[in-house]
């Protein structure tokens, strides 16, 4: 009988532990859990943290641009801010006479300059002068863009060379390295840059585009890796000389761009507009493997020579 009872004691004895065990056991599981979610709300807050610190960032630089933009220019020499169709015509005349000797000085070679109908103005008093020239070292034909500024200063007309893109000298693949202002870089001023990637869906109507931040230090390689991810398009570079960008596309980019008119128009828009979007150019050039106004899809369609891009 007191056997009985002891067996009846141990037995309530371990349940009791069993179920303290239990209860601990539940209890280090939620502990964990509680632990596991709260690490993923604080890894979402620094996400979003970051991402606001990203666009506090942009929205400062762009708010500086602004304010720029709205100060009164501090230049000696008085601009006219819409220069008229007589003094297009003089800047016109007057870069037809000095850009060769300037141009010379640069390259020791001589350059045969388009019809001035070829030449575009830009904003902000500038235009961009494009012509060929034969390279004595290779004794082939290659195509050179300047951009020139302008203003009227005592009834004469006065220019400056403000960039010029180096084809020729090294290719695209091997861009001219100098030291001067004119060089190819492939880095943007600004330390983070926006950049909108556009979309579009199965009607003409749905259409958008998602913001993504890209390091201005590492401006190409990021664009580059943002385009095959948003675009699904293979950029194997891109550079700036002077306020222009050049992009250029890998050689299977035509033919994988064939899918139909709608489809070719998709692609064809979202590149363009995407890379109209960085900040801060006033064009841009699309080729495809070092070649300009390529052809892509089956319907004839073709990037252009040169896009300019408003405000």
């Amino acid at each position: 009988m007191e056997q009985t009872k002891r067996f009846k004691v141990e037995h309530i004895i371990i349940g009791i532990l069993s179920l303290v065990v239990v209860a601990l056991i539940v209890f280090y599981a939620m502990v964990v859990q509680r632990n596991s979610v709260l690490g993923q709300e604080l890894n979402t807050a620094h996400e979003v943290i970051h991402r606001v610190l990203l666009v506090h960032e942009a929205l400062e630089d762009e708010l500086e641009a602004l304010r720029a933009a709205t100060e009164e220019p501090q230049s000696k020499e008085p601009q006219p801010d819409e220069p008229t169709a007589a003094i297009c015509h003089r800047v016109i005349e007057h870069i037809l006479d000095i850009a060769p000797g300037r141009i010379r000085e640069l390259f020791n070679e001589d350059v045969a300059f388009n019809p001035p109908e070829e030449f575009i103005l830009l904003p902000n008093n500038r235009i961009l002068i494009n012509g060929q020239w034969v390279c004595s070292h290779s004794e082939m034909i290659y195509t050179l863009e300047a951009i020139f500024s302008f203003w009227e200063w005592n009834n004469e007309i006065w220019v400056e060379l403000l960039s010029y893109s180096p084809f020729g000298w090294g290719d695209w693949r091997t861009p001219w390295e100098s030291p001067n202002i004119h060089s190819w870089v492939r880095y943007h001023e600004l330390e983070t840059v926006p950049v909108r990637f556009h979309w579009m869906g199965g009607d003409w109507d749905d259409v958008g585009y998602d913001v993504r931040y890209l390091n201005g230090e590492n401006f190409t390689e990021e664009l580059v890796y943002h385009a095959q991810k948003y675009l699904n398009r293979i950029i194997t570079d891109a550079w700036f000389v002077g306020r222009i960008l050049y992009v250029n596309l890998h050689h299977s980019e035509p033919m994988r761009m064939s899918s139909g008119t709608f489809g070719e128009f998709v692609m064809y828009y979202t590149l363009v507009s995407s890379m109209a979007s960085v900040p801060g150019i006033d064009a841009l050039v699309i080729m495809v493997d070092g070649q300009r106004e390529s052809i892509f899809g089956g319907h004839g369609a073709a990037f252009s020579d040169i896009y300019l891009v408003g405000n």
